[in-house]
């Protein structure tokens, strides 16, 4: 009991102090209209103003598991208010308009939404390369906490964010995620622990999370375009 009630006032002063929400929108864009719909999406997120914080980016998906038909995904993510005022802006005769023009060269696969619980190096959020990591968990609480410990053994060079979903899970029951950042291709596909230290941290994460979740695959991804 003592260690949840540390956990839940650690992850209360973490959500004051940096988390973010988000809502992610998968794509199936047919193939060569890519560039067209880039110029639809850039054309109308640089005909608004974009609330202060949130950040809009466009990602190609590069690796993913047998299944997924997403070829492309945007992201909204930033505080609750400002993703809340960018919902208010994606609406109307423009927001309409262009979405019919959307939908002739690609398809809604997804739309799901979620927050993080912990965020590190926030600067290289704008690496160029991205990976989506996947579980169903039966307790979040063990299972951050052993992310946690895997994080001290284990530091990333890249943005790293460990988060829950909320909204628009599939049958799976996908619930809680890490997304990392590479600065490039060769960091991205020689990620890895590399020491001992690391290696074992990595296992005994493995081993002790092994119980309470269920592992779903990976994604990755490498950005088309951001906006802010």
């Amino acid at each position: 009991m003592k260690r949840l009630l540390f956990l839940f006032v650690l992850f209360t002063q973490l959500s004051f102090s940096q988390n973010i929400v988000w809502e992610q929108v998968g794509l199936n864009v047919e193939t060569g209209k890519e560039a067209y719909v880039l110029e639809l999406i850039d054309d109308f997120y640089t005909s608004i103003d974009i609330p202060n914080g949130v950040s809009i980016s466009l990602d190609a998906v590069w690796f993913k598991p047998e299944g997924i038909e997403t070829t492309h995904y945007i992201s909204f993510s930033g505080s609750v208010d400002g993703l809340a005022k960018l919902k208010a802006l994606r609406s109307g005769e423009n927001y309409d308009k262009y979405n019919i023009e959307t939908d002739k060269f690609c398809a809604i696969t997804s739309i799901s939404g979620g927050s993080t619980v912990n965020r590190w190096n926030v600067e290289n959020y704008s690496y160029p390369i991205s990976q989506l990591w996947r579980w169903n968990v039966k307790d979040p609480a063990v299972f951050v906490e052993e992310f946690m410990k895997l994080v001290n053994e284990f530091p990333q060079e890249g943005y790293l964010s460990i988060g829950q979903i909320t909204q628009g899970t599939g049958d799976n029951g996908e619930s809680h995620y890490v997304y990392t950042t590479h600065k490039d291709y060769a960091t991205a596909i020689s990620w890895g622990p590399k020491t001992k230290k690391q290696q074992e941290a990595f296992i005994k994460f493995q081993q002790l999370t092994y119980p309470i979740s269920n592992f779903l695959g990976t994604i990755t991804m490498y950005r088309v375009k951001s906006w802010n």
